[in-house]
């Protein structure tokens, strides 16, 4: 499977008033140390709010997300900050990293008509369509047991081979989609929280 790297971009603008309260009250030396210092630890906590946050939505362990969170990139430019986490992950076997419901045993797998069932979205079950119109236009299909394992696969032809993994959402995409508006919360408050200490270490010499 291939390997997805998706950099996680947050809109800063909520952020302006308290970064201009900063600006008015420090010089250019301070001011850039400040905000490169906050961004610099906003990236590195970006892995724990993802940690806290996906796991709502998705089912997926603290351990998976950690594996794709990628050391921060922080770049300056004049006053200007701008920081990136890239998030590095494959996308998630369907039968495999997330579980799935639906077999059957050895050549029933391809006459016995059943669905596929996914646990990927909490509080909802993901049923599988009946043809994998992006894959080849042929049914999922799990054979268990096999040597295939629980993993779920179709057929790219309507030859019996070659067959091809299905793939459910990878990790990288999880806080661009349904975990977005709380993911983007939390980067938020933790960044005003980093930017308020610094406002108060300044004001206070």
């Amino acid at each position: 499977m291939a390997t997805r790297v998706i950099a996680l971009d947050v809109d800063m603008s909520e952020l302006r008033g308290t970064i201009a309260h900063l600006r008015a009250h420090t010089s250019d030396k301070l001011f850039a140390r400040a905000m490169y210092r906050t961004f610099k630890e906003t990236g590195r906590h970006v892995g724990a709010i993802l940690k806290q946050d996906l796991p709502n939505q998705y089912y997926v362990k603290a351990a998976e997300i950690g594996q794709v969170v990628q050391k921060p990139i922080v770049n300056m430019a004049g006053m200007n900050v701008a920081c990136r986490i890239p998030l590095k992950g494959a996308r998630k076997s369907i039968g495999g990293s997330f579980s799935a419901s639906g077999s059957a045993h050895g050549w029933q797998s391809v006459h016995k008509k059943y669905r596929v069932t996914a646990r990927i979205v909490k509080g909802a079950a993901s049923k599988l369509p009946a043809k994998m119109d992006s894959y080849g236009g042929m049914p999922p299909f799990r054979n268990i047991p096999s040597n295939l394992g629980k993993a779920t696969f179709t057929r790219t032809g309507k030859g019996r081979f070659p067959i091809k993994s299905v793939v459910g959402i990878a990790i990288p995409q999880m806080p661009m989609n349904r975990s977005a508006e709380e993911v983007e919360k939390d980067i938020l408050d933790f960044t005003e929280r980093r930017l308020m200490h610094y406002i108060e270490q300044i004001m206070s010499r």
